[in-house]
Parts: C-alpha cells; structure tokens; sequence
C-alpha cells in the first residue's frame, strides 16, 4: 500500500523551479539535482523523475496522466 499523496506544483510554480536550477549551479548542487546525460543540462524528465519519485512532487500539467495511472 501507498501512503503518499501526490501534490502537485503549480505550472508557474514548476516552470520557476526549472528557470531557478538551470541558471543557479548552487541551487542545482544543494538540491542534489541530475543532468541530463544527453543535453548536461537540467531538464524537465530529470526534475519529474527526482522530484515525483522521492518526494511525490508532480508538475499540476501531468495531473491527470498520474491520476489515470494511478487508477488503474
């Protein structure tokens, strides 16, 4: 059984978050944050897969994917 609820940042609030890590290497370095191995930069997959996967923290735009995955 999974006893975390997901939240959900807001579009503004997540694209914010993104412009803040791609620009502050300090912030990327104490947020432990992965590059992509292809493009070495922060990007959008890297941020959804270690946000949402250690901490249940999902963009508000991937809403309803996770709420029908998660409902099948």
């Amino acid at each position: 059984m999974n006893d975390n609820i997901p939240t959900y940042m807001s579009n503004k609030a997540w694209a914010g978050l993104l412009s803040a890590l791609r620009c502050n290497e300090a912030l990327q370095l104490q947020m432990g944050v992965k590059h992509c191995p292809f493009t070495g930069k922060v990007e959008e997959y890297t941020m959804v897969d270690q946000l949402g996967g250690m901490f249940d923290v999902w963009p508000a735009k991937w809403r309803s994917i996770i709420e029908a995955e998660t409902a099948a």
